[in-house]
C-alpha cells in the first residue's frame, strides 16, 4: 500500500500553518493545522469528490490544471 503524500502550507511552515495529507487507498483528503509551534488544530477528512463538488471545482478545470503539467508554461509560472 502506497503511503500517503502530505503537504505543507506555507511550505516551509514553523510557527503555524496547515496540512493536507491525500489519502489513495481512500480517495480523500485529510486536512489539519497547527499554531503557536505545536498546539494542533483539529480538521477532518473529505472525499475528492466531495472536495471537488462542494467547491465548484469541474472535470474541465481538473483536465486544465492537468494539462499544465505537460507542458513548459508551467515552469514559467
Amino acid at each position: 500500500m502506497a503511503k500517503p503524500k502530505k503537504i505543507y502550507l506555507p511550505e516551509n511552515a514553523r510557527h503555524s500553518g496547515i496540512d493536507i495529507t491525500y489519502i489513495k487507498s481512500a480517495n480523500s483528503l485529510r486536512i489539519g493545522g497547527w499554531y503557536d509551534g505545536m498546539v494542533g488544530i483539529s480538521g477532518g477528512e473529505i472525499h475528492l469528490a466531495d472536495f471537488f463538488s462542494k467547491l465548484g471545482i469541474t472535470e474541465k478545470d481538473c483536465k486544465q490544471a492537468f494539462s499544465l503539467l505537460n507542458i513548459e508554461e508551467f515552469n514559467k509560472l
